[in-house]
């Protein structure tokens, strides 16, 4: 009797595991979706450049609202190999836009060697018509490392309604 109290109590808190986990995967991805979301993905050959404006750099154009244009390279910064990971944004929509961007770069084995992110500042979001440059994402790494990287992923989150102050 004591065994099978034990097995009916060990599926009773198995299955109400299970629902909880469901419960918050679908409140996550619920609060996700609120979001609009736009992924780039691919093989990439980053290369070295003496100019801080590469005319080599990978560009590519992403995004829905909020159009982000990679400029992507390699140079020195203060010393440093750095991969310039940064974006030109535009808001092509009709109200202030308010965005998160990140990139991660990775080697042949799908390791990441690097990350960096930037997003809107301010209280009043990126107005209609209007175009600034992320330049704050670098990315250092040991020298030659850049070499490695053979794929990217890139993300912008998008919304017209401003983020939540603390």
């Amino acid at each position: 009797m004591t065994s099978m109290v034990l097995v009916l109590h060990g599926r009773i808190t198995h299955t109400l595991l299970y629902m909880k986990w469901s419960i918050s995967l679908f409140v996550i991805l619920a609060a996700a979706s609120l979001q609009a979301q736009s992924v780039i993905r691919g093989d990439i050959k980053l290369n070295y450049s003496s100019s801080m404006f590469a005319e080599d750099a990978f560009k590519k154009e992403f995004g829905t609202v909020v159009k982000a244009t990679t400029d992507w390279h390699v140079g020195d910064f203060f010393g440093e190999e750095t991969v310039f990971a940064g974006v030109q944004v535009k808001n092509t929509g009709a109200k202030p836009m308010f965005f998160r961007y990140y990139v991660a770069f990775f080697d042949k084995d799908k390791n990441l060697l690097g990350a960096s992110g930037q997003g809107s500042f301010g209280d009043e979001g990126l107005k209609p018509g209007e175009e600034t440059q992320m330049g704050s994402c670098l990315i250092g790494l040991p020298k030659d490392k850049y070499k490695a990287i053979t794929s990217y992923q890139a993300v912008i989150y998008e919304s017209d309604i401003a983020p939540k102050k603390n």
